[in-house]
């Protein structure tokens, strides 16, 4: 639906600024910059699933070993060694939830930590204690027996991808057929059911073999 008009009244809406990667990438072309921008959107939907699924797979599973080692009520009886930024992030949540008017109970909590939250807890910081005393058992899967260091590092570096889909940025010069793999067998470490089921879900090979 774009022609030469229309391109130039979308490039003013999205700004230069935003289209410079995709402009040097099209040799300041705005026509094939604006094509390039719509496959990154399509292959950066394509990964909304994916990561939703490892996202909810995590936390809802550290969560789970994180309450049979400190308590159901591990979040607020002061039990886990958490640092100070953790504490914020889960008194900003049950805020949120209140102004919200939503039930601040533990699993709606869970669900409003950030991604980074629960990625946070596998910190090198935690590794004498939340890691050995529970959230290792969380990685039952492929993932059983694999260092701290391996799981946090694979985890920390889907957190920065999932910020760049989350944050409109450009990701189709990474390796995205990587990227899928990882994201899905990270998730196989803790589940490889579900990680089966995401893939079999994944709209990723399609739009990437379309584009």
């Amino acid at each position: 639906m774009r022609n030469p008009l229309i391109n130039i009244a979308i490039g003013r809406s999205l700004s230069r600024e935003r289209l410079a990667k995709y402009l040097l990438a099209s040799g300041d072309n705005l026509d094939l910059a604006l094509s390039l921008y719509e496959r990154n959107t399509d292959l950066a939907a394509a990964f909304y699933a994916p990561l939703q699924t490892l996202e909810i797979c995590l936390r809802n599973h550290l969560d789970t070993h994180l309450s049979a080692t400190y308590g159901p009520d591990w979040m607020t009886n002061g039990q886990p060694p958490l640092n100070d930024w953790a504490h914020r992030e889960m008194k900003g949540a049950e805020k949120s939830l209140g102004a919200a008017k939503v039930s601040s109970a533990r699993g709606a909590i869970v669900a409003e930590l950030h991604f980074g939250f629960w990625v946070a807890l596998l910190a090198p910081q935690y590794d004498a204690t939340l890691w050995r005393s529970s959230c290792h058992k969380a990685f039952r899967g492929p993932g059983k027996g694999l260092a701290r260091k391996s799981v946090h590092g694979r985890l920390n570096a889907i957190r920065r991808f999932r910020n760049r889909v989350a944050h409109h940025e450009p990701i189709f010069h990474l390796n995205l057929e990587q990227t899928h793999d990882e994201i899905l067998e990270a998730c196989g470490w803790i589940c490889v059911h579900t990680a089966a089921w995401a893939r079999h879900h994944s709209r990723f090979p399609e739009i990437w073999a379309a584009s």
